[in-house]
């Protein structure tokens, strides 16, 4: 028994993208905006934990004073 491998040849048209896809290939992210929008979501997590452990703290806080007196 024999194995018949199929050869097809590749014509330009085969291989021509439409052109949404040749122009979103061109375009490059804005580096600039992409790493202000990193910055910007570093700070507001920054912020979130400081107010977590602002809660916390003021929680221990008004535990250690209700058990004291």
């Amino acid at each position: 028994m024999t194995i018949q491998v199929k050869q097809t040849a590749i014509s330009p048209e085969d291989n021509q993208e439409t052109p949404m896809v040749r122009k979103s290939l061109k375009e490059r992210p804005n580096i600039d905006h992409l790493i202000k929008r990193i910055l910007i979501e570093r700070r507001s997590q920054e912020r979130k934990n400081l107010l977590t452990l602002l809660v916390i703290v003021s929680a221990i806080i008004v535990i250690g004073i209700y058990i004291y007196n």
